[in-house]
């Protein structure tokens, strides 16, 4: 018998750097899941669009910065099965930010530019890491041990660099 996925659900992530830093995004206690943890933007990618076209709403819509002040430096897809038997589609992005002004929406009650060798003192989802890594964010290697001990829950990943 084929395995088949319980169900595939597409999503966004956008890695923004500023100056050799990683922004990253504190979840708001308005949001049901990963309260608390520190991660890239995200979100749900609806039917028939276009992941970078959604890429750059999430962007607007989450930290506040325009498309003019963005570069795009990297793209890749990750699919990530979860142990309900999910596969996550995630279409990451890393985006160069002209700025380090961010004006936070009701999901997240913090964002801070980060040095790449603090990412491991961090409480993190589970899967920035392995988006960080797909999208060969500079600096990003040398935080990768610590991450990966710190996220690795069992579940399987591919990544496809596009």
């Amino acid at each position: 018998m084929e395995w088949s996925p319980t169900s595939c659900r597409e999503v966004v992530a956008v890695v923004l750097t500023h100056r050799g830093r990683i922004g990253l995004f504190r979840r708001s206690d308005g949001v049901t899941w990963d309260t608390g943890l520190w991660h890239c933007i995200t979100g749900y990618l609806p039917s028939c669009e276009d992941p970078l076209t959604q890429a750059l709403v999430e962007i607007a819509e989450e930290a506040g910065i325009a498309a003019a002040e963005l570069e795009l430096q990297n793209t890749a897809v990750v699919e990530q099965h979860d142990s309900e038997g999910n596969v996550w589609r995630i279409h990451a992005f890393h985006f160069q930010s002209l700025t380090e002004i961010v004006t936070l929406n009701w999901e997240h009650d913090a964002a801070h530019w980060f040095d790449p060798a603090q990412l491991g003192m961090m409480r993190t989802v589970m899967w920035l890491g392995t988006v960080l890594g797909a999208l060969s964010v500079t600096g990003y290697l040398q935080a990768m041990p610590v991450l990966t001990q710190m996220q690795n829950h069992g579940e399987d990943t591919y990544v496809e660099k596009a």
